[in-house]
């Protein structure tokens, strides 16, 4: 026996998105926009402003080690909310490890590409977050107010109605006039949420879901070091380690095991049909200088 499907009516097309979880998310994701950007813009720029300030007397040294430390917390901050509120695909990453003086490690930190992106993305994350927020807080607040609010408020209080140039929403029947573009507002604000949503989705899979190089290849190294193992075996443990993902691919597997066997740090061996891949003598070496 065969059910009938049927496809969804216009009215539900419009209001299922009000009863979706993902929408509110989105909104939430936005409207933590505004203070987060805005925190993250007067952190960045205090901390490098002092620590280049200091630098000349070698304070500045730690002070930029702390800031360049803190935009990384500050990094996996967003990763967490992008994954929680926006369903993005983050892997999971290590935070930096760097060893040795305070030199050593502010040299690390600013040839690291990672420390470079997540720095670029806190800085853009305030203009992102000041639009996002003026944008949710608009369509919302637009909707609601001259949908359904207005012609009351207009009712008992005719000089609180907007005015657009020489016309003034001063009368119940001139605020009727506004109620059903609000109400097209309103019905369009999920979509709106929700697209802004995916942009901001995007943006942060853009500059925080890249695993580093050096994380890759270790994690590949610890994961042979437990035994030899096939492609599949190490997709497996990658999938473990950094969780499933774009960032994650057959193809990138690959390239880094081809690089790791011209380095001498994998060997590979074929049989029963497969390549069989096992942490070298010189790759065991450099896995316990990490």
């Amino acid at each position: 026996m065969n059910a009938e499907v049927h496809p969804p009516t216009f009215l539900e097309t419009v209001l299922h998105p009000y009863v979706e979880r993902r929408t509110y998310l989105a909104l939430l994701y936005a409207l933590l926009g505004l203070p987060l950007g805005v925190f993250y813009l007067v952190f960045v720029v205090t901390g490098l402003s002092l620590g280049l300030g200091l630098l000349v007397t070698l304070a500045g040294i730690p002070v930029l080690v702390l800031t360049l430390a803190g935009c990384r917390s500050l990094a996996q901050l967003e990763r967490t909310l992008a994954v929680s509120l926006l369903d993005a695909s983050m892997p999971r990453v290590e935070s930096g490890r760097e060893r040795g003086s305070l030199w050593r490690r502010l040299v690390s930190q600013l040839r690291s590409s990672m420390v470079w992106r997540e720095l670029a993305f806190l800085l853009i994350r305030f203009a992102t977050g000041v639009a996002s927020f003026s944008i949710a807080v608009s369509v919302v607040t637009g909707g609601v107010y001259y949908g359904l609010v207005q012609p009351f408020v207009v009712a008992f209080f005719p000089s609180a109605g907007p005015q657009f140039g020489s016309w003034s929403v001063n009368s119940v029947g001139r605020a009727l006039l506004l109620v059903p573009p609000g109400l097209v507002l309103l019905l369009i604000t999920p979509a709106i949420i929700n697209a802004q949503g995916r942009a901001e989705r995007a943006l942060a899979s853009a500059f925080l879901a890249r695993i580093p190089r050096a994380e890759f290849r270790r994690a590949i190294a610890r994961s042979l070091a437990r035994g030899e193992t096939d492609a599949f075996g190490l997709m497996a443990d990658l999938e473990l380690y950094f969780g499933p993902g774009p960032h994650l691919t057959p193809v990138r597997l690959e390239a880094n095991l081809l690089a790791m066997v011209d380095l001498d740090f994998v060997v590979v061996e074929r049989r029963g049909g497969r390549d069989r891949y096992g942490l070298s003598a010189k790759g065991q070496q450099a896995l316990a200088q990490f």
